[in-house]
C-alpha cells in the first residue's frame, strides 16, 4: 500500500497568525527562550492541556447536545435545537486550527534538534486536530495550511479524500519514527504518558484505527486496507489493549494545567443549564448501568431526563451531571481510550474487514463495554460487571448488530460527544428521535457538518466560492455551506450520490 506523507504540512489563514497560544511568549517574552531556541518537550506540554481542555469544553456545550447526553435548559442559544450562533463556527475552526499550528511548531523544533520521539507526537496531535477539523467541516485548508511564513495567505480548500490519505500517511510515518528505547528529556512534560514512548505508539496507531474506520463507506479509499494491516500486525502497529494505555489527561488543577469546568458554579454547569437528556436517562437507568452514578446524580425520586429538541424544555426534577466527578479543574479527560479501540475492531470484526466474524466481534464488544465502565467505575466487581453485560434480561448483551455496538459505544463516549456524532453520520446510530422544535430547523435533520466562518469567508472568498459551488455540484438540491450537507466519509453522502447517478 502506498503511504502518503506531507511534510511539512500545512498552513492557516493570516487571522491564525498571531494566534498560536502560550507559543508567542517565546518570541515577546525576554525572559523565555526564542521560538528556534526552545526545547519541543516544553510546547508539547502546553499544548496537551490546552486541547484537552478546548475539547472537552466544545464537547459539553455543543456535541452533546447534539448528541443527546444533554439539554440546555438554561441557555437561549439551543443547541439541542441547532440553533448555533455565528461565533461558535468561527470559534470551532481557529481553536483547533492555532493547536494543529503549535503541534506543528513541536514538529518543527524536534526535527531541528533531531529528537524523532518528539516529531512522532507532534505529528500525531497535529492529525489529530486535523481530523477534527475535517470531521466538523468536510474540505478545509490541508496541504497549504500553516505555510503563512511562507506567504500562504489564502490556502485552497482540500477535498476530504485527500486529507484523510494524508493523515493515515502520516500516522503510519510517526509510528516508524518512534525509539523507544529513547526517553525523552524531562519526562514529566508529557501529561499523556510521562514520557513512555511505547505507550505514545500505540496511541498513534490506536488513532490511526480510528481514522482509518471512519472511511467504512468509502472500501476504495486506504482507510479498511490499512485498519486491517495494523490489526494483523501488532508488533510493528502496537494498539490499545487496556486502559493502562488510555490517552487520558493528566490534569494537575494547577493553572494553567486545569480542566474547563473547575470555574464554573454547579449550576451553569449542569443544574440550572445542561442536564441529562431523557434519551440518555432512559438507556442508563433501564439498563442499570453502573456507571450511572459515576455521571450523574438523581434530584428526586424518579429518574427522568429531559426531552431534547423542544422550545424551553422544563428541566424541573430532572437529572443532571455529576459535579464531583465531572466539574473540578483535575476531572479526568480523553484523547481516545481502549474502550473505543475494542468498541472499532468489534465492528471491524462483524462487518469482516478483520479477522473474527461474529464470536471476535461479541468478545471485543463485551471487552469494549467492560474497559469503559473500568475506566469510570474502577470498583466494580467481576461479578456485577458480568450480570450488568449478559445477566438475565440485559438489554446490553450483545445481538449481534452493528446498531447494538454502537449504541453502548455511545454510551462510552460520554463527555466525547464529538466523536458519537462522527459514528451517528457515519453510521446512522444510535437512533435518536428529532424533536419538535429541532425540526423547524435545518430540515429535521441532525447537522451534518458546521459552517465556515466569516473570517474564512471573507479573507479566503476565491476558495470558499469555489467550495460552495462544489458542494452545490456534488449534492444538487442539499449541497452548499449548510448543516445539511454531508461530508464526504458519511453514509449520507454515499446515498446521495447513488441517488444522483
Amino acid at each position: 500500500m502506498k503511504k502518503i506523507v506531507l511534510y511539512p504540512l500545512l498552513a492557516l489563514l493570516a487571522v491564525l497568525a498571531s494566534c498560536t497560544g502560550k507559543f508567542e511568549e517565546y518570541n515577546t517574552n525576554p525572559e523565555n527562550p526564542r521560538e528556534g531556541d526552545t526545547d519541543p518537550i516544553t510546547l508539547i506540554e502546553d499544548l496537551i492541556a490546552s486541547s484537552a481542555s478546548d475539547l472537552q469544553h466544545r464537547s459539553w456545550q455543543c456535541h452533546s447536545e447534539i448528541m443527546q447526553y444533554t439539554v440546555d435548559v438554561g441557555n437561549s442559544t439551543r443547541y439541542s435545537l441547532y440553533r448555533f450562533p455565528a461565533s461558535i463556527f468561527e470559534t470551532l475552526w481557529n481553536t483547533f486550527y492555532t493547536h494543529a499550528a503549535n503541534a506543528d511548531d513541536v514538529v518543527r523544533q524536534a526535527r531541528k534538534y533531531e529528537e524523532p520521539n518528539l516529531e512522532a507526537m507532534g505529528i500525531t496531535l497535529k492529525v489529530m486536530y486535523f481530523a477534527i477539523l475535517t470531521d466538523m467541516y468536510g474540505d478545509v485548508p490541508y496541504s497549504e495550511a500553516l505555510r503563512i511564513k511562507e506567504g500562504v495567505t489564502q490556502p485552497r480548500m482540500d477535498r476530504q479524500r485527500d486529507i484523510y490519505e494524508g493523515l493515515i500517511g502520516e500516522l503510519l510515518a510517526a509510528n516508524d519514527l518512534y525509539v523507544t528505547s529513547q526517553s525523552l528529556l524531562v519526562p514529566a512534560k508529557d501529561l499523556l504518558y510521562g514520557g513512555d514512548i511505547a505507550k505514545w505508539k500505540k496511541f498513534t496507531n490506536s488513532l490511526c484505527l480510528r481514522l482509518c474506520l471512519r472511511l467504512s463507506n468509502r472500501p476504495e479509499s486506504i482507510g479498511l486496507e490499512t485498519l486491517k494491516i495494523i490489526v494483523e500486525n501488532p508488533g510493528v502497529y502496537p494498539i490499545f489493549t487496556s486502559a493502562a494505555d488510555d490517552a487520558k489527561i493528566a490534569f494537575s488543577g494547577v493553572v494553567p494545567f486545569r480542566g474547563p469546568f473547575g470555574g464554573m458554579t454547579d449550576g451553569n454547569f449542569t443544574s440550572s443549564s445542561h442536564k441529562c437528556s431523557e434519551r440518555f436517562v432512559d438507556r442508563l437507568y433501564k439498563t442499570y448501568d453502573p456507571r450511572r452514578s459515576v455521571w450523574t446524580t438523581q434530584p428526586g425520586d424518579e429518574a427522568k431526563g429531559v426531552p431534547s429538541g423542544w422550545v424551553d424544555p422544563d428541566g424541573t426534577g430532572c437529572v443532571y451531571l455529576n459535579t464531583k466527578v465531572l466539574k473540578p479543574y483535575d476531572a479526568p479527560a480523553w484523547f481516545m481510550t481502549a474502550s473505543e479501540v475494542k468498541f472499532i475492531l468489534a465492528e471491524a470484526a462483524l462487518q469482516g474487514y478483520i479477522a473474527g466474524g461474529e464470536a471476535a466481534a461479541k468478545s471485543y464488544y463485551e471487552e469494549a463495554i467492560a474497559a469503559s465502565v473500568n475506566q469510570w467505575n474502577p470498583k466494580i466487581t467481576p461479578a456485577d460487571l458480568e450480570k450488568f453485560i449478559n445477566g438475565a434480561g440485559s438489554e446490553v448483551r450483545f445481538d449481534g448488530t452493528l446498531e447494538r455496538i454502537i449504541e453502548q459505544k455511545w454510551v462510552s463516549l460520554f463527555m466525547q460527544g464529538f466523536e458519537s456524532w462522527n459514528d451517528y453520520r457515519r453510521t446512522g446510530y444510535p437512533q435518536l428521535v428529532i424533536g419538535g422544535g429541532a425540526a423547524e430547523v435545518n430540515g429535521g435533520i441532525l447537522p451534518t457538518r458546521m459552517l465556515y466562518g466569516q473570517t474564512t469567508i471573507s479573507t479566503n472568498a476565491d476558495h470558499y466560492a469555489a467550495e460552495v459551488a462544489y458542494l452545490r455540484a456534488a449534492y444538487p438540491g442539499v449541497g452548499g455551506d449548510n448543516m445539511r450537507t454531508p461530508v464526504w466519509w458519511s453514509r449520507r453522502a454515499v446515498e446521495l450520490e447513488n441517488a444522483n447517478r
